[in-house]
């Protein structure tokens, strides 16, 4: 990754956590692996999170026609709600963004610019091959 990356990310997602009071945000690879992370979020079930994720849009376009799915949150007794949203390049998810939400707490328009501002940094890196 390009030096400076990473900070830039983490940064961003510090700034989400700020504003929308979130504990903690991260992003992960496709593959489940942690490209970068702010606050406390046990990082352990990042892999859950994005299979979860491919396996509910696989799910929706094919058993109810749903074509464009930009959310899932799941929504837990304790610790509030986790959004999961795809970031997309060149046709392709190739990472998330997984944000841990207190209950009665918006997050949409905080995810919204997190996700656009998240694109523009990880954009070059993601736009190859893997």
């Amino acid at each position: 990754m390009i030096r400076g990356t990473e900070a830039r990310i983490t940064d961003l997602l510090a700034s989400a956590n700020a504003a929308g009071g979130f504990p903690a945000s991260l992003v992960c690879t496709a593959e489940g692996l942690t490209i970068a992370a702010s606050g406390t979020l046990a990082t352990d079930n990042v892999a859950a999170f994005a299979s979860l994720f491919e396996d509910i849009v696989v799910r929706g376009r094919r058993d109810l026609g749903l074509q464009h799915i930009d959310e899932v949150s799941l929504r837990g007794p304790i610790d509030g709600r986790y959004v999961v949203r795809p970031l997309v390049f060149a046709g392709r998810t190739r990472a998330f963004v997984v944000v841990c939400v207190p209950a009665a707490r918006s997050w949409r328009r905080i995810t919204n610019a997190l996700v656009s501002r998240l694109s523009v940094v990880l954009s070059p890196l993601m736009q190859e091959d893997p």
